[in-house]
């Protein structure tokens, strides 16, 4: 055993919690450098349109949970994800876990539509 082993700050954060926080980021990253440097918004393209609206595309069900609005947007739900996620993943399991994420996604699209 070794005495001087020190474990990261992230290894308590449950696997599926850590990627998701990881893909969360990496798409607001993307938002804020694509809309800066080449005039592309992710948002506009990719955030839920109303199914009645000629801009709705059945992926944006998807692609929606990944978009945030500004800084404190993904702040708190990213605090949100890690603090409640990592308690149900750790009760449920990854996978289990996973489906409920994507289960309430798709839910809230549908009470947004």
């Amino acid at each position: 055993m070794n005495l001087y082993q020190t474990s990261s700050p992230y290894s308590n954060i449950p696997v599926m919690v850590k990627n998701l926080l990881i893909i969360n980021v990496l798409a607001f990253v993307a938002t804020i450098t694509l809309e800066n440097s080449y005039n592309f918004s992710l948002i506009e393209n990719f955030g839920l349109y109303n199914w009645q609206s000629d801009h709705f595309i059945p992926y944006q069900l998807i692609s929606h949970m990944f978009l945030h609005g500004g800084f404190t947007h993904i702040f708190f739900n990213m605090f949100a994800l890690w603090m409640f996620g990592s308690v149900l993943e750790n009760y449920w399991g990854p996978k289990r876990f996973l489906t409920y994420y994507f289960l309430t996604g798709l839910g809230a699209a549908a009470l947004h539509l």
